[in-house]
C-alpha cells in the first residue's frame, strides 16, 4: 500500500495537495513551536507558500526568519518547490 499510495496520488493531481495537508500537520516542525503557534500555512501556489500570521509583530519576526523558513520547507518538503513565502495578516475572530 505504501508503494502504491503516492504513484494513485501523483495519477489523479493529488500529490501536492496531499504534501500540502503534510505541511500543515508539521508547521510547528518546520517554525518551530512559538511561531507555529502564531501563524499558519494556507495554500502554496507558483512555488510560494502563503502564510497567515497572527499579528504585524509575529509578521516581521517571520521575515527576519524567511530565508530559514523557506530553505527547511524545500528541505522537508521538496515535491512542493517553493521558491518563497508570502505573509498575510490572520483575521481576527468575531468575540460572540
Amino acid at each position: 500500500m505504501g508503494d502504491i499510495l503516492p504513484a494513485v496520488l501523483r495519477t489523479l493531481g493529488l500529490d501536492r495537495k496531499f504534501e500540502e495537508g503534510r505541511l500543515r500537520r508539521e508547521w510547528h516542525g518546520v517554525v518551530g513551536d512559538a511561531l507555529a503557534r502564531r501563524s499558519r500555512p494556507r495554500f502554496v501556489k507558483g512555488g510560494r507558500l502563503f502564510i497567515a500570521v497572527e499579528n504585524n509583530a509575529w509578521m516581521q519576526e517571520i521575515r527576519f526568519h524567511q530565508r530559514e523558513i523557506v530553505e527547511r520547507v524545500r528541505e522537508l518538503f521538496p515535491d512542493l518547490d517553493i521558491h518563497e513565502i508570502r505573509l498575510t495578516l490572520e483575521r481576527e475572530k468575531d468575540e460572540a
